[in-house]
């Protein structure tokens, strides 16, 4: 991938932020990021269960079926935390890099790794995104009979995808952050490679 179709990536994502992050503060911003796995297990913990009462209002089971199936698919997005940690190590490996292997490493993280490159990351947050209005679109058809059960069922999940949305825009910041800092720090190393033999 092309450093400017990278650019294209991060560029296309329009991510509105404050300010960039440097690499101290993503750390802090990851590590807060860990913890927030508790968040997955208990909107899939609810997802799963629901109460006989709500279970005999509701018109279509198999909908629900759907969105059990859907929490738990949600709840994989949790990995993307960890995936983001990869990144934020590999580019401090970058930040000291004093030979052209170690640039050659974090190239390979950013850009070709099945797990962690720019387009494969881009694609994961999306996706964390899509399934979560998903999510909400089944929950908005449940439609149970009964008035009170039909607010009790939606504050059952409203918490939960709050919170989501709130993580899932937090991993979308950081990830923006570390690509930021990786085409600046790649595009240093390139100079220095370049100046490098044109001396020898």
């Amino acid at each position: 991938m092309a450093g400017n179709d990278v650019k294209n990536y991060i560029d296309g994502l329009k991510v509105k932020e404050e300010k960039e992050l440097d690499l101290y503060s993503i750390r802090e911003e990851l590590l807060d990021l860990s913890k927030s796995s508790h968040i997955f297990d208990s909107f899939e913990k609810e997802a799963m269960h629901v109460s006989k009462e709500h279970i005999e209002q509701i018109d279509d089971l198999g909908l629900l079926m759907r969105m059990r199936n859907l929490a738990s698919q949600i709840n994989h997005k949790k990995r993307i935390n960890d995936k983001l940690h990869t990144l934020h190590f590999n580019l401090n490996i970058l930040k000291n890099a004093a030979d052209v292997s170690a640039v050659k490493a974090a190239l390979n993280v950013f850009l070709y790794s099945d797990e962690t490159n720019i387009s494969s990351m881009v694609g994961e947050l999306n996706d964390f995104k899509a399934k979560l209005e998903e999510f909400k679109t089944y929950h908005s058809r449940l439609l149970p009979k009964g008035l009170d059960i039909k607010i009790e069922m939606e504050e059952k999940y409203k918490n939960h995808i709050e919170k989501l949305h709130s993580v899932h825009q937090r991993q979308k910041n950081a990830f923006i952050s570390l690509t930021r800092l990786f085409l600046k720090m790649t595009k240093s190393h390139m100079k220095n490679l370049q100046k490098f033999k044109n001396k020898s």
